[in-house]
């Protein structure tokens, strides 16, 4: 069964209404001869009648002291052919009548032929407003959607801006911003130097110094983590389209430090299991700068999509 679009069943109906139309309009044509012609007839007839009533009566008023031509004649006269002739003049007009009825029942017709056509185009109508709306529905979305992205982005900024260390000895601010997540790396790089590894880095030596900055920074670090978590989350579970276009905004708002930073805390029980999947899949690694990356093993522990390859 072939499916049609109602665009399709518009043309399609409007063809089949002007083909019954042009037939219709034959038939109402020879309909209205026929009913003129008959009506014609009829009154014809009825004249006839009168004239033969006149006839008679004056027939009868010359005859009636010449002849014995009585009343009672005159009406059997006019019953035998005056009431014949009215008989069927009166035929003709039950005919006429009928013949006006069916050119009803065709105009009848037609009608919801054009009732049904106008039912197409008001279906037409309702689905084009319908497809505007659900525009304009997709429109608001994604305007309440790169409202609240914006704003994500916002916050993550703003946690990042609060970042304070202090030296405790002197209560002295020592770093902020951006230039902690630096500082929380040259903590986490020299964890690494403190201690000497036989051959390589074994990762499960790596993240355990990870951790250890990790736990000492806590506050500021998680906080940081979950927020951007969640933002790439917001992303990823979103019905909008073009989610690499976002998530390359969210990539180009973290600086090479923060990436190595994220790139070992995904590989810490901290990321594992959730953010490490999102990395994978959106390519939140593309422009990773390697040489912050400790060993060049530790790249085999994503899978390649991390880097968009």
């Amino acid at each position: 069964m072939m499916n049609y679009t109602l665009e399709e069943e518009i043309e399609n109906a409007a063809k089949r209404v002007e083909e019954r139309q042009n037939s219709i309009d034959s038939e109402l044509k020879g309909l209205t001869s026929k009913i003129n012609k008959y009506t014609y007839y009829a009154w014809g007839l009825v004249w006839l009648g009168v004239i033969i009533v006149l006839a008679s009566i004056y027939f009868y008023w010359e005859k009636i002291t010449a002849t014995k031509f009585e009343l009672n004649l005159l009406g059997d006269f006019m019953g035998g052919t005056v009431a014949s002739v009215w008989s069927l003049a009166g035929l003709l007009f039950i005919y006429v009548a009928f013949l006006g009825q069916k050119q009803q029942l065709l105009n009848q017709q037609l009608e919801i032929l054009y009732s049904q056509l106008e039912v197409k185009y008001t279906r037409l109508e309702l689905s084009g407003q319908k497809e505007e709306m659900k525009e304009q529905n997709m429109t608001l979305r994604s305007q309440q959607f790169e409202n609240t992205f914006f704003q994500l982005l916002n916050l993550l900024n703003s946690i990042v801006d609060s970042f304070k260390i202090r030296n405790f000895a002197s209560n002295v601010i020592t770093d902020s911003g951006r230039d902690c997540l630096v500082t929380f790396y040259s903590y986490f790089f020299r964890e690494i130097q403190s201690e000497s590894f036989s051959n390589k880095l074994e990762l499960k030596d790596v993240i355990k110094k990870y951790e250890a900055v990790y736990k000492s920074n806590k506050s500021d670090l998680s906080h940081y983590f979950r927020t951007l978590y969640h933002i790439v989350k917001f992303v990823d579970q979103s019905d909008i389209e073009n989610k690499k276009q976002y998530i390359s905004i969210i990539r180009a708002q973290l600086s090479n430090i923060e990436q190595a930073l994220l790139f070992y805390n995904c590989l810490h029980e901290n990321g594992r299991e959730k953010f490490k999947p999102l990395i994978e899949k959106y390519a939140l690694f593309k422009n990773i700068d390697r040489s912050l990356i400790l060993s060049e093993e530790h790249f085999d522990e994503y899978d390649e999509s991390a880097y968009g390859k």
